[in-house]
């Protein structure tokens, strides 16, 4: 009895040293086709070490991995990592716990695929772990992730990602911050997960925080997988970081909110808010929309709002001049952020307070991608019983102060329309003709400019191109003209000059006018043919 007791005794004390010591001597890399079947069996998935293999039992089970690969040869989805130390706790082991004190990766690459149906291009796990028991105290990662997408052809890749967290079970339950770069940028992320409520998803929150994009994200929701295909059902937050009140030159701020629903082919969006603008004096709309994925995708969303103040919005008295403020609200257009893919949303609203009068039953559409925004339509009715239609926007940078658009006016009262695009306190005088004006405009804080103009003055056909310069401080308006009519009222065309002048002079200070009118009406007078070209300035009057 006692001979056994002793060499019992002394089994386990060579055990103990053999563990200290052991690693010194064995050289693990022999036993690399055992290790690489157990992990493959355990795992679920084939296990290759294409590097250094190396394991300890005391002072605490460690594991040293050089060059791991998971996954075949010809999977789309893989994991590689060039460095894998993982430590154990012993104490935890002798309980039958898996606890992990320390795991650190480095040099990580994640390629997930999906198949044409969505659905996550991954063996299916016949693994005999059950990762749902393992916890890991501390998790140091480094390296990439990049969804490879069938159907778009496409890849989304996060790289240079760094991690710091803990695992309470690889079942979904992980807490951490790190950085990544995405497109050139990069964003500081915090992620936490757990089981849902009712046990049959993940419950995912992430949160990326403005980087060296102003740009900050909050989702929040249900992670779930129907026959290895992901859906996903929560609500979606994206946002400028706060300007700083002493920064007048920060650009505007802005936030999205809305309840996602999506699966691999599309995504509903309910309850969208937008708001643009600081708070006190934000534009806010509402609305519902959707994206479609795969080869060809497309933002569409349709936002309203009752009643907006874009006099409020841009910190503008009443009298603000709206033909000034339409290229400046084109300038707030191009900074809102750009969108990655091709969108398309809807816009309408019941009145909007410019100039200090209301337009009326507008309506608009935008399109959108990644170089920016354009206004391919905008419909409305403004003072003097008018009816404007825009359309065709081109896309035009921040710096730009001009808007150039296709332009559809019919006009009641031209003058009471003027007074109020000029912004002028002065009455309308009553007496014009209605307006009929098509062609291309190009709007801008100096003056605008009609060309390929076709319009109708009282009942008169005339086509040509008209540019206006407005006043400056030490110099007058201008006017440029050339015009071609068969039948043309002077008297009323002059009326309409002097709308565009303003109330300052009776005539603009300086004119180049090219006319060519078969029948000219002027007081009563018939003059035919009328063809001249007049110039006259502050020093100088020519008529030829």
């Amino acid at each position: 009895m006692q001979t056994t007791l002793l060499g019992l005794a002394i089994a386990f004390i060579l055990a103990l040293i053999a563990a200290l010591v052991g690693p010194y001597f064995i050289d693990w890399n022999q036993f690399r086709p055992q290790f690489e079947a157990e992990a493959t069996r355990i795992i679920g998935a084939p296990v290759r070490i294409g590097g250094e293999l190396d394991a300890r039992l005391l002072p605490a089970p460690q594991l040293r991995l050089r060059s791991a690969v998971v996954g075949g040869g010809n999977d789309r989805g893989k994991i590689r990592a060039d460095k894998l130390d993982v430590e154990f706790s012993l104490g935890s082991l002798m309980r039958g716990e898996w606890r992990a004190t320390q795991l650190t990766v480095n040099g990580m690459s994640v390629d997930l695929g999906l198949d044409q149906k969505g659905r996550i291009d991954w063996p299916a796990s016949q693994g005999t772990f059950d990762f749902a028991s393992l916890a890991i105290d501390r998790v140091n990662l480094t390296g990439r992730i990049a969804l490879h997408d069938a159907a778009s052809r496409s890849t989304l890749e996060l790289s240079d990602i760094a991690f710091s967290g803990d695992v309470r079970s690889l079942a979904g339950a992980i807490r951490g911050d790190g950085d990544f770069t995405f497109d050139g940028s990069r964003y500081p992320f915090r992620i936490s997960s757990g089981q849902s409520a009712d046990g049959n998803g993940t419950r995912v929150h992430v949160n990326i925080d403005p980087g060296q994009r102003p740009l900050a994200a909050d989702l929040d929701g249900i992670l779930t997988f129907e026959a290895r295909a992901p859906r996903f059902e929560g609500v979606l937050a994206l946002a400028s970081p706060p300007a700083s009140k002493k920064d007048a030159a920060a650009a505007t701020p802005w936030r999205v909110g809305a309840r996602i629903k999506a699966d691999y082919s599309a995504a509903r969006l309910d309850q969208i808010e937008v708001s643009y603008g600081n708070d006190e004096r934000a534009l806010k709309l509402a609305g519902a929309g959707g994206i479609h994925f795969g080869a060809s995708p497309l933002l569409r969303a349709s936002l309203s709002a009752r009643q907006l103040d874009v006099d409020r919005f841009a910190a503008k008295d009443n009298n603000a001049e709206p033909i000034h403020a339409l290229p400046a609200l084109r300038a707030l257009l191009s900074g809102v952020p750009h969108v990655a893919l091709p969108s398309q949303i809807e816009f309408s609203s019941e009145q909007i307070m410019l100039g200090g009068r209301p337009l009326q039953d507008i309506a608009a559409e935008l399109h959108g991608d990644d170089k920016g925004w354009t206004v391919r339509r905008l419909d409305f009715r403004a003072p003097g019983a008018t009816r404007v239609s825009l359309s065709g926007a081109g896309p035009q940078s921040a710096q730009s102060d001009s808007f150039k658009a296709a332009l559809n006016v019919e006009s009641s009262d031209p003058d009471a329309l003027m007074v109020w695009l000029q912004g002028r306190s002065d009455p309308p005088s009553r007496n014009q003709k209605p307006l009929k004006l098509r062609g291309d405009v190009t709007l801008a804080a100096t003056g605008f400019a009609v060309d390929a103009m076709k319009a109708e003055i009282d009942g008169g056909a005339i086509t040509g191109r008209v540019a206006v310069s407005y006043p400056t401080g030490n110099r007058g308006a201008k006017v440029e003209a050339t015009v071609k009519a068969d039948r043309l009222d002077l008297d009323a065309a002059t009326a309409v000059i002097r709308s565009l002048a303003g109330p300052q002079a009776e005539w603009p200070e300086e004119a180049q006018l090219s006319l060519d009118i078969a029948r000219a009406m002027s007081a009563g007078q018939e003059l035919r043919p009328l063809q001249a070209k007049l110039a006259f300035g502050p020093k100088m009057v020519s008529l030829e």
